[in-house]
């Protein structure tokens, strides 16, 4: 990628980009400091400490939902940000400790109040108190919990419990979606590496040419050189980090491939915030592996 086309990219998000993805873009490759995105994230934390308002921008529920929590908490490590003792983040453990949104032990992937408000159809409820997953969101937020609670509260002892729960339906679970295993990946220290690289081999799609189509892709699991499926999957990678680049659209952004079918004036906003997303989260990426200009 040329000086040029990053210039474009950069001018696509000063125009379009919401004012958290607008800092996001500063801090990563302008030098901003974490300050101002703290308090950004915050205007999208409810009384009980969790995370609403469209901060997932599939679906506009301003209450609580795991799921927009768990998006948040993904910000947060994203930005490398660890300062437990901000309010942010003490709200949403306190969040996280009041068992909202949660059934078998597990955090739900939606909830039925998604459906008051304009969202995509998978963020619909499947039964009356929400849609059950077993590790979606519930592995990055045990993540988050186990990498920066307060260990010998009620909490992390409830976290250390799921995991151990989680890690035994890992072991016997023979199905697993692209989703699934994004998020499992977040728990890979606390998981049998083996079993879960052997699953990422057999569900990653293997044809470039189809990576333009909803799948798992090398880039959805590799983030960086140092991960240790880099070497073994190095040449289908590379595919990957090339369609990035050839996907770019002449106006300087990344288009989603995604659509909600309905709601259509709140999916254009939708759309235009997920293309400033995937700016930043792809040249992150691009970044990580040296395409992308010095800046």
């Amino acid at each position: 990628m040329n000086q040029d086309t990053f210039d474009k990219i950069r001018t696509f998000i000063r125009r379009n980009a919401r004012p958290l993805d607008y800092i996001r873009w500063k801090i990563h490759f302008e030098g901003e400091t974490t300050e101002e995105i703290l308090t950004l994230l915050s205007a999208y934390q409810n009384e009980d400490g969790g995370l609403g308002h469209g901060l997932e921008p599939d679906f506009l529920n301003p209450s609580s939902t795991p799921m927009a929590t768990c998006h948040g908490i993904l910000l947060l490590k994203e930005l490398g940000i660890e300062d437990k003792s901000h309010p942010l983040l003490q709200n949403i453990f306190r969040y996280l400790a009041s068992g909202h949104g949660k059934r078998h032990g597990r955090w739900l992937f939606s909830m039925k109040e998604n459906e008051n408000h304009p969202h995509a159809p998978w963020w619909s409820a499947e039964e009356e108190d929400g849609t059950f997953s077993s590790y979606n969101p519930t592995a990055p937020l045990l993540r988050f919990i186990l990498d920066q609670g307060e260990y010998e509260t009620d909490l992390y002892y409830l976290a250390l419990n799921t995991l151990e729960e989680l890690k035994k339906e890992f072991m016997e679970g023979e199905s697993f979606s692209m989703h699934d295993l994004i998020a499992l990946e977040e728990l890979r220290p606390y998981l049998d590496e083996e079993r879960l690289n052997e699953l990422i081999e057999e569900n990653i799609e293997k044809n470039p040419a189809n990576f333009k189509n909803y799948v798992l892709r090398p880039t959805h699991i590799i983030k960086s050189p140092n991960h240790p499926l880099y070497r073994k999957m190095r040449d289908l990678l590379e595919k990957d980090l090339e369609f990035l680049e050839g996907s770019l659209q002449e106006e300087g952004f990344w288009d989603i491939n995604w659509a909600w079918g309905s709601y259509e004036d709140s999916f254009y906003v939708s759309r235009n915030y997920w293309r400033s997303d995937l700016c930043i989260h792809n040249l992150l990426l691009l970044k990580a592996f040296g395409k992308i200009p010095s800046q």
